[in-house]
């Protein structure tokens, strides 16, 4: 571990320590964490609730490849609260538009925590309107650029921080411990979102993108492994995540990265049935927002 986080109150790290005896190695017991060294963090459905411009951006974006009705503020409310309560079943932003226009046009969407059944949806939505993948996602990604262009304060104000996820960061910060961002989302865009919180937030690290493309989040732990000094297994690192689908990538990773501490947020875009499975497998922390608020020696 290098010198700044050598202090051995900023992290008990879970580590075995193996004494040599005469004969065979005998093993330590592991050492609870008392706080993480590293402190990784989805963007979406962790810190920032972006279900408003999300459904902006997708009804936006369908229509450009679809002829939208015109709809009265009733409807246009009542379409936004049923894509709302879907948002778990989205991974990526070129399915947005296809599930706006299935849920104007009456066609039945799996149950939110049913991700499979939806890909096969989606696939057969965009083949049946001669829309490619590709396509879909450049006019989200338009629709996106276009509206932060023209009208970036408008832009902001379509997202909302989840209550006390600001101070609590910024209390780790204080902590000793380093906060990170691992997202999908474009760094211009969530660092445009932490400005609004000051410039403390602003300078956060984050990762997610290089050279044009997604780095898988194990790949991002990995390069925090060694950007840390740390075990080889991730011991140290914390990730919140909201995405129960992805945390389980990181329980499956080879190398294994079992020395991270997964925590699913259950206030983001995952469903009753979600957090009963990763409390069921045993390998995952589920964490409301008063433990998230409160210390993190009643995280784990």
């Amino acid at each position: 571990m290098d010198g700044r986080h050598g202090n051995p109150d900023a992290s008990e790290t879970t580590k075995r320590l193996t004494l040599t005896s005469g004969h065979a190695a005998d093993t330590v017991p592991e050492v609870h964490q008392v706080k993480p060294v590293v402190l990784a963090l989805d963007f979406d459905g962790v810190l920032c609730d972006g279900r408003r411009e999300y459904f902006e951006t997708a009804w936006r974006a369908y229509a450009r490849c679809w002829s939208a009705p015109a709809l009265s503020p009733d409807r246009r409310a009542a379409l936004a609260s049923e894509f709302s309560s879907l948002r778990p079943l989205v991974e990526s932003g070129w399915e947005f538009p296809l599930l706006v226009h299935a849920l104007l046009n009456g066609i039945q969407v799996p149950a939110p925590d049913d991700r499979a059944a939806w890909l096969a949806a989606t696939q057969r939505l965009a083949a049946e309107a001669g829309l490619s993948t590709e396509t879909l996602k450049q006019q989200v990604n338009e629709v996106r650029d276009d509206w932060f262009a023209a009208d970036p304060a408008g832009w902001l104000a379509h997202h909302d921080f989840y209550p006390g996820v600001v101070e609590r960061v910024e209390r780790a910060l204080s902590d000793g411990v380093v906060p990170v961002i691992v997202t999908t989302k474009a760094e211009r865009f969530v660092r445009a979102l932490l400005a609004t919180h000051g410039e403390r937030l602003a300078t956060l690290s984050i990762m997610g993108w290089e050279a044009q493309r997604i780095v898988p989040k194990d790949g991002c732990l990995r390069r925090l492994i060694a950007a840390h000094a740390l075990e080889a297994d991730g011991a140290g690192i914390w990730f919140v995540e909201d995405m129960l689908e992805t945390l389980e990538k990181i329980d499956r990773a080879r190398p294994p990265l079992g020395g991270v501490k997964r925590l699913l947020a259950e206030w983001g875009y995952n469903t009753p049935a979600q957090r009963r499975r990763a409390r069921d497998g045993g390998h995952i922390h589920v964490i409301d927002l008063a433990r998230f608020d409160g210390d993190f020696s009643g995280w784990l």
